[in-house]
Formats: structure tokens, C-alpha cells, sequence
């Protein structure tokens, strides 16, 4: 059984409105996201920040064929950034691990699905893409559900970014080219002018 985690968090400060509902190619980019991905996973967990966004996506969700693979959780405290939707939504899966996604990369093959989850391993707590240079992808990586607790220390010590987690988990780490020749998993798009080129 696969589980894949998507991270739809707050208001994007560069687009601003929420990036999950930003229209493209005459749909939502959560709508994307999902539907490529509900292909190859028997579960979906979406974390959302708050109710209020989760009524939403729902009303979005409802009318998808893959909605009944979907289920949403909301972080414990809104507004603290990826580490916390991951710790969200870790706690929801039945797996004992997950393939972590934004919902702003809409252009991730199945691919670099199945190639990622070719890397994992129990003896690992996470599998993380790494670019040349040393740059990580971390919010396109595998987490194993044993670290909540360690999320939680690092959340309660007042550290929201995921480099923290990172640092003390065991991690595998792949080259970027290794999961996708591509790298088109790893496109974000961050401003409007970006949605508009596509």
C-alpha cells in the first residue's frame, strides 16, 4: 500500500491567493496534483491549514472520481510552515510511510513516483532528492512515520523549517537525476506570471 502526503498550506505570499485553487489549464492545481497521483497511491492525505480552507478543497474534492481515495487533515496549529503538515500528516496515515508532496508542483510524473519509493527502505527515516550542488528537495521526500515525536521536539523548540528535521533524522539521500531526468517534479510555481506560462 502507498501513501502520499500533500502539503497545501496558507495563502501564498507571492501569489496571493491560495495556491491549491490557482487555475491551471482550466483547473485547480490541487486537482492536478491529486489526480496524477491517485493513480499510483491507495491513500492520499491532504493537509490543510484550517477548517476553513478544508470546506474549500471540499467542495473541490467532491466532484473528482479519485475523491474517495482523499482524506484531508488539518495541521494542530495553523500558519507553521511544511514541517508541521508533515507531522499532520504523518499522524493520519496508515502506512508506515509516505511520499510528501506540494501542492503547487503540478508536473510530477508517475515516474518519479515509483522511482522514489524504489529507494526506500525501513532502516531509513526519510528519502530526500538532492540536486548537484547539495540543495535538498525535502517537500518531495519520504518520511517514515516513526519521527512525529522527533517533529514535535524540533516544532515545540520554535524551528518550523524541515533542514532542522533533517538534521536529526537518518536520511537517504538521492540524486535529483536519479528520480526524475527530467526534473520537472521539482517545478514550483510561485508567482501568477508562472501559472500564465503554462
Amino acid at each position: 500500500m502507498k501513501s502520499m502526503i500533500v502539503l497545501c498550506g496558507g495563502r501564498g505570499k507571492r501569489m496571493g491567493q491560495d495556491k491549491g485553487l490557482m487555475i491551471l489549464e482550466d483547473e485547480p492545481l490541487i486537482v492536478q496534483v491529486l489526480e496524477n497521483a491517485s493513480e499510483l497511491a491507495d491513500e492520499i492525505i491532504l493537509v490543510l491549514r484550517s477548517k476553513e480552507q478544508q470546506m474549500a478543497y471540499e467542495c473541490i474534492l467532491e466532484k473528482q472520481s479519485f475523491q474517495e481515495k482523499v482524506r484531508i487533515c488539518t495541521d494542530a496549529v495553523e500558519d507553521q510552515g511544511p514541517l508541521m503538515g508533515i507531522c499532520a500528516g504523518l499522524k493520519c496515515i496508515s502506512t508506515d510511510h509516505a511520499l510528501v508532496i506540494p501542492c503547487d508542483s503540478p508536473f510530477i510524473p508517475q515516474s518519479f513516483i515509483r522511482n522514489i519509493f524504489n529507494y526506500y527502505n525501513i532502516i531509513y527515516d526519510a528519502v530526500v532528492p538532492e540536486w548537484p550542488d547539495g540543495k535538498l528537495e525535502p517537500l518531495h521526500a519520504i518520511y517514515n512515520k516513526r519521527i512525529t515525536g522527533q517533529i514535535g521536539d524540533i516544532l515545540k523548540d520554535g524551528k518550523r523549517d524541515v533542514q532542522s528535521l533533517l538534521l536529526e533524522i537518518d536520511v537517504r539521500y538521492v540524486p535529483v537525476y536519479s528520480l526524475d531526468e527530467t526534473a520537472q517534479s521539482f517545478l514550483n510555481l510561485n508567482y501568477p506570471e508562472d501559472v500564465d506560462r503554462f
